[in-house]
Formats: C-alpha cells, sequence, structure tokens
C-alpha cells in the first residue's frame, strides 16, 4: 500500500530532466476510508471533491517557446486514489518544464 512514507516526501530527489509520469505517487483513500468505518469499495455518506490549484504551470510549444498557465485539479470523492502525494506531483509538474506540447 501506498503511504506518504514510501514517498519521496522529506528525502532528496534529482530534479526531473524530462517529462515523467512515474513521478506521481498515489495514496490510496482505502486507509482513510477504513479508519472512519467505511467499507472498501462502499458508497461514502459524503460527496465531493479534492481541489488543487497549479499557480504555475510551464512546458514548451511545438516550436520549443515556452508556455505558462495555472491549472485545477479536482479529482472526485469517489475515485480509489487521494490524488496524489504533494510532492510528487511538484516534480511531475516540473518535469513539464522542458517538454514539447503541439497542444
Amino acid at each position: 500500500m501506498n503511504s506518504p512514507h514510501d514517498s519521496s516526501l522529506g528525502r532528496e530527489v534529482a530534479y526531473p530532466t524530462g517529462y515523467d509520469p512515474t513521478l506521481l505517487f498515489p495514496i490510496p483513500r482505502s486507509g482513510a476510508r477504513a479508519e472512519l468505518g467505511l467499507a472498501a469499495g462502499g458508497v461514502a455518506p459524503f460527496v465531493g471533491h479534492d481541489r488543487w490549484h497549479v499557480y504555475e504551470l510551464s512546458w514548451l510549444d511545438g516550436r520549443g517557446k515556452p508556455k505558462v498557465a495555472t491549472a485545477t485539479l479536482q479529482v472526485p470523492a469517489t475515485s480509489p486514489n487521494l490524488m496524489v502525494e504533494s510532492k510528487s506531483l511538484k516534480l511531475y509538474l516540473n518535469s513539464l518544464n522542458a517538454a514539447r506540447f503541439d497542444d
């Protein structure tokens, strides 16, 4: 089971040099749900979503011109994972800095 103790949090890591989706470290909701007495796979007695705001998202366009934007990430409360560990999300987003995308 993924827990923050298994992640790169609190550890020195190399800065990503290229796009790398494997940097994302998902954390299952099942542990926290079990603490609340909710059965795995059962319907939660609440609704909502986790919302993260990315204040600076950057990448290169197809010609190598830098692009910058903001982003809002919303993950439904019904998803199996509690988004991802925050440091892994930061490393992942930074891995986009030198990546080229046509759109």
